[in-house]
C-alpha cells in the first residue's frame, strides 16, 4: 500500500501513523502494527491518539464495528453501545424516552462523546435528558465506535470522568458508492411506539486523488408509546400518558477531505440535526405536556500534517445548540436556550529514538449559554484552557509505560493537574497484564453553578436551582486488567476503583416556604398530608467522597465454524462516604450473554440475554432484578443487499407500576425488520 492510499484510509483519525510508514527509525512500531494487521487484530486510536492494537491499548476498551451496527437489532446507537462491558443505557426518569449512557456506574453526565476525536458539548443547553449526542449520528456513516471504560482526563480533560465514546466515521474512497438503509420496529401490545428509520450515505472523489466528499442523512420517527389505562385518582385519563415520547429526528453529517499536498490534508466537517420530542407525563394532580425541539449546527476545520519528524493536527470546531422547551406545568413554563461552544486544539506526535513516542498539545474552549427563562442574568459563560503531554515509553520488549499529564485552567475554578501512569506487559505470547492510576477532573456546568438558575422539576412539584458554592469534582482511579487470547477464544478481566471527591449529586427535595417534602407524591405537604401549595426545591451539592469500584469480565469462544458464544459481566460496589449508604440507581450486578449461529455463509442468527440486578432507586424503593431476551437474524441476499429481523424483549419484562409512575420504563416486546442496500 503506498503512502497516499494509506493516508486516505486514516484521514479521519486524530493522529495517523503515516510517519511510521515513512521513517525507518520506527521499525519497532511498524513491525508491531504489521503483526497486528497480519492477525486481523482490531486497531484503535482513542486511548493514546496514535494507532495501536486493541489489546495493547493502555486502557480497558471495547470496539463496535460497522458490521456490529449493521447486524444489531437496535435502531438507536445507544442500544448498540449498551451491549458492551460495563455500559448501561437507561431511559431517563425525568423524560419519557431519553436513553442515557453511563459507564462503570457513573452518571451519563460523566460520559464524554466525541466524533473523530472532536467532543460534542451540549450539557448546559439540553437540560432535560441529553440523548441527542448519540441520536444525531447517522449509523450508516460510522466505521467503528471505540469505548474507553474509565477516565481519560490526562488526554481529553473534563467531562470524561466515567468513560469516553469516540465515534469514528467512514473515510471516503476514490470510487463513488452509496448505501441505503431502512429499519422499522413495532411493540406488540398495540399501544403505539412504532419506530421507523431511513438512512442514506454517499461518498467518493470529487477530484481524483485530491478532493473527497461524504454525506450521510438519517430520518427517524417514533410514535408515542402509551401503555397505561384507567383514570387517575385526580380525575385525568391515564391513556394520554406517554411512557416513551413521540420523536421526529432529521440528522446529517457531511465532510470534505482535501489532500492539499503529499503530506498535508485539510478536513471540513459539517453537522446538522433537528430533533423534536412530544410527551405527556403525570404528576400527583395533573398531566404535564411538553414539546421540545433541539437544533444542533456544528462545523469544524482540521489540518493534518505528516512530517519527517512526526505528525501534527490543528482544529477549530464550533457547535451551536438551541433548545426550545415548552411544558404545561401550571405556569405555562417555556424556555428558549442557546449554547455556543468554540474549541481550538492543536497536538503533535514525534518519536525520540526507538523507545519513546511523545504526544503533546493544547486546547482552548469557550462556552456561552443564553437562557433568559431560567437564569436571572439571562446568560453565562466560561473559558477553559489546557496543556497536555504523553510519553509512550517502550521500557523493554515486553513492557510499555504510558505516562501523561494535563494542566487545566478554568475561568471559575483555577488550575487543576491530572496525571496518569499506565503499564502494559506482554507477559507471554497469549497473556497481557496491564493497569494504572490516574486523576480526573470535572468542573460544574454553566447551569449547576449559577445561583440564579431555576427550572421546573419533580414533574412540576418542585424547582431545581443552581448552587454557586459547588466545587469541581476530582477523582483518583485505579485499574488492573488481564487479557488472555487463544485462536478460538479470549477472555478479559479487570478490577477498578474510582475514589471521587466532591461528587455533584442532586439533593432530596425540601420545602423552602414550609411544610414537609413527600418524595413519592413530589410535593410539599402539611402534617395532615394535604398539599401546602408551596413549590418545593432541589439543588446540587458536593458529596464529600464517594467510592465506585467493581469487577469486569468479558470474553468470546468460537465453538465451531458455525457457533460462537460471547458475554460480559460487571459487579459494582458503591458508597457515599458521608452517609455510608450506596449510591442510588446503580446496578450491583449486570451482564449479557450472546450465542451466534451461522448455518451458511449468508445467514447469521443470534439470541442474547441481558441481566440487570437489583438497584436502589430511592432510600425506600428498590427495582427488582430482571432478564430480557433478544433474538434476530441477518441474511445476505447478495453482495449488495442485507435483510435483518428479530424480536427484542422477547419475555416482555417490565418494571413495577410504582417505578413507571416515577418515569422508569422498559420497552415492551418489540418486532423489528430492516434492510441495507449498497450501490
Amino acid at each position: 500500500m503506498n503512502i497516499m492510499s494509506e493516508r486516505s484510509l486514516l484521514i479521519r483519525k486524530p493522529l495517523s501513523i503515516a510517519v511510521a510508514v515513512i521513517c525507518t527509525s520506527l521499525s519497532a512500531n511498524v513491525l508491531a502494527q504489521e503483526e497486528a494487521q497480519a492477525t486481523d487484530e482490531q486497531m484503535v486510536v482513542t486511548a493514546t491518539r496514535t494507532e495501536m492494537a486493541l489489546k495493547q491499548a493502555p486502557a480497558s476498551m471495547s470496539v463496535i464495528t460497522a458490521q456490529d451496527i449493521e447486524d444489531s437489532p437496535g435502531i438507536t446507537l445507544a442500544d448498540i453501545v449498551a451491549e458492551s462491558t460495563s455500559v448501561e443505557s437507561d431511559f431517563d426518569s425525568t423524560r419519557a424516552g431519553r436513553q442515557m449512557i453511563s459507564i462503570r456506574g457513573m452518571d451519563s453526565d460523566y460520559t464524554l462523546i466525541m466524533v473523530n476525536g472532536r467532543r460534542l458539548s451540549s450539557a448546559s443547553a439540553i437540560i432535560r435528558g441529553n440523548d441527542f449526542d448519540l441520536s444525531t449520528i447517522p449509523a450508516d456513516s460510522i466505521e467503528r465506535v471505540e469505548i474507553i471504560r474509565g477516565p481519560m482526563s490526562a488526554l481529553y480533560g473534563s467531562d470524561g470522568m466515567g468513560g469516553t465514546i469516540n465515534i469514528i466515521t467512514k473515510a471516503p474512497e476514490s470510487d463513488w458508492s452509496s448505501t441505503l438503509s431502512m429499519d422499522s420496529s413495532s411493540p406488540t401490545d398495540g399501544n403505539g411506539g412504532q419506530e421507523q428509520s431511513v438512512g442514506f450515505t454517499t461518498s467518493g472523489a470529487l477530484i481524483e486523488d485530491e478532493l473527497f466528499a461524504r454525506v450521510s442523512v438519517n430520518q427517524t420517527s417514533r410514535n408515542a408509546w402509551q401503555p397505561y389505562s384507567g383514570t387517575h385518582s385526580s380525575g385525568y385519563d391515564r391513556e394520554d400518558i406517554t411512557a416513551l415520547e413521540d420523536r421526529d429526528t432529521l440528522s446529517m453529517l457531511a465532510s470534505l477531505t482535501w489532500h492539499a499536498t503529499d503530506n498535508q490534508t485539510i478536513d471540513f466537517d459539517f453537522g446538522y440535526s433537528d430533533d423534536e420530542r412530544n410527551s405527556a407525563a403525570e404528576s400527583s394532580s395533573s398531566v404535564i405536556e411538553s414539546d421540545t425541539r433541539v437544533v444542533r449546527n456544528s462545523q469544524a476545520i482540521t489540518h493534518s500534517g505528516f512530517w519527517s519528524w512526526g505528525d501534527t493536527q490543528v482544529r477549530y470546531s464550533r457547535e451551536n445548540v438551541t433548545d426550545n422547551d415548552a411544558a404545561d406545568l401550571g405556569n405555562n413554563f417555556s424556555s428558549d436556550i442557546e449554547e455556543l461552544t468554540q474549541i481550538v486544539e492543536a497536538s503533535a506526535t514525534t518519536y525520540l529514538g526507538e523507545s519513546h513516542t511523545l504526544t503533546f498539545g493544547m486546547d482552548y474552549q469557550l462556552s456561552e449559554l443564553t437562557n433568559k427563562e431560567n437564569l436571572v442574568s439571562g446568560s453565562s459563560e466560561a473559558y477553559q484552557g489546557a496543556l497536555f503531554v504523553q510519553d509512550q515509553w517502550l521500557m523493554t520488549d515486553q513492557l510499555t509505560a504510558t505516562i501523561g499529564g494535563r494542566l487545566d485552567k478554568h475561568e471559575l475554578y483555577g488550575e487543576e493537574f491530572s496525571p496518569r501512569v499506565y503499564l502494559v506487559h506482554q507477559t507471554t505470547n497469549d497473556l497481557i497484564i496491564k493497569g494504572g492510576v490516574g486523576k480526573a477532573f470535572k468542573a460544574p456546568t454553566l447551569t449547576q453553578n449559577q445561583s440564579d438558575y431555576q427550572v421546573p422539576s419533580c414533574k412540576g412539584g418542585c424547582a431545581l436551582v443552581g448552587n454557586e458554592d459547588l466545587s469541581p469534582e476530582t477523582s483518583l482511579n485505579y485499574e488492573l486488567a488481564a487479557v488472555y487470547t487463544q485462536p478460538r477464544w479470549n477472555i478479559e478481566a479487570a478490577l477498578f476503583r474510582n475514589e471521587i471527591n466532591d461528587l455533584i449529586e442532586r439533593t432530596e427535595g425540601y420545602c423552602p416556604e414550609g411544610g414537609d417534602w413527600n418524595e413519592s407524591a413530589r410535593q410539599c405537604e402539611n402534617p395532615d398530608g394535604t398539599p401546602t401549595g408551596n413549590l418545593g426545591a432541589k439543588t446540587y451539592q458536593n458529596v464529600s467522597e464517594a467510592i465506585i469500584q467493581g469487577v469486569e469480565l468479558g470474553g468470546m469462544y468460537q465453538l465451531s465454524d458455525k457457533w460462537a458464544f460471547s458475554g460480559n459481566y460487571t459487579y459494582l460496589d458503591t458508597e457515599d462516604k458521608s452517609t455510608g449508604e450506596q449510591l442510588l440507581e446503580r446496578y450491583k450486578h449486570s451482564g449479557l450473554v450472546k450465542l451466534n449461529w451461522s448455518p451458511t455463509f449468508d445467514l447469521n442468527t443470534f439470541i442474547s440475554a441481558r441481566y440487570r440486578g437489583e438497584r436502589q432507586i430511592e432510600n425506600d424503593l428498590t427495582q427488582d432484578a430482571y432478564t430480557t431476551l433478544n433474538i434476530g437474524t441477518v441474511y445476505n441476499v447478495n453482495d449488495s443487499v442485507r435483510l435483518r429481523a428479530g424480536i427484542s424483549n422477547l419475555t416482555d419484562e417490565s418494571v413495577s407500576e410504582e417505578l413507571e409512575y416515577l418515569g422508569y420504563v422498559e420497552e415492551p416486546r418489540t418486532y423489528y425488520v430492516g434492510m441495507t442496500a449498497d450501490f
